[in-house]
């Protein structure tokens, strides 16, 4: 598993060993975590090729927006049934 050291100032430490203590993590842990959420709305390679391969007006954003509020569309789902 690679590793990696990082410099923060004093004030960002003290905050990082306070958001630590608060979630019972190791720090190691819970900063992996953080990075893992920062990164999760990345679109996956190749997503936009997809454009125009369904018949919408709505843009990407607002169906991440929409995927990520739970918001379901019962007849897109049943299309694909």
């Amino acid at each position: 598993m690679p590793q990696m050291a990082i410099y923060i100032d004093d004030q960002l430490a003290k905050r990082l060993e306070k958001a630590v203590k608060a979630s019972g993590k190791s720090k190691s842990r819970w900063v992996a975590e953080a990075i893992k959420r920062s990164l999760q709305d990345q679109w996956p390679e190749g997503f936009f090729e997809l454009a125009g391969g369904w018949e919408d007006d709505v843009e990407p954003d607002e169906i991440m927006s929409r995927i990520r509020k739970g918001i379901e569309e019962p007849e897109r789902r049943e299309q694909f049934l």
